[in-house]
């Protein structure tokens, strides 16, 4: 008896596991780190934030390594799409932002409350995490 995964299945394990962890730093009330770096995996390169720094970087195969782009204040979330842009979620302005592989900005939604985490499946549709660990879709 043979068994496939599928691509679908494995994108379903991921975001269970990633919705599980961050249920439990929610739970566990941990707070936030005030300076670190992010990393989000696109098609074609990681995508690097140094959160306090509020700048996030391309870094392709080769090892090169670009600013993208800079001035979101303190990063707390971070996500490649399927198209190879990056939603960046800045803590300071309490905005989602979309930087396309150019490098161009637009401000994409202003949030009341700072989700835990930001994810994009496969489709493009960008989703929060609440710091309870529920996940909401970005309408």
């Amino acid at each position: 008896m043979t068994f496939k995964i599928s691509r679908v299945m494995v994108c379903c394990v991921v975001s269970c596991m990633f919705v599980i962890a961050c249920a439990s730093f929610a739970l566990a009330g941990v707070d936030e780190v005030k300076s670190g770096m992010l990393v989000a995996t696109g098609k074609k390169c990681h995508f690097i934030a140094e959160q306090a720094e509020g700048k996030v970087y391309v870094v392709y195969a080769d090892n090169e390594k670009q600013l993208l782009a800079d001035g979101f204040g303190y990063i707390c979330g971070m996500a490649a799409a399927p198209d190879n842009s990056v939603y960046v979620m800045s803590h300071t302005s309490k905005r989602l932002f979309r930087a396309t592989p150019d490098g161009k900005v637009q401000m994409v939604r202003k949030v009341d409350e700072v989700p835990r985490a930001i994810l994009v499946d496969r489709d493009g549709m960008v989703r929060f995490v609440t710091h309870g660990g529920a996940v909401h879709a970005l309408k």
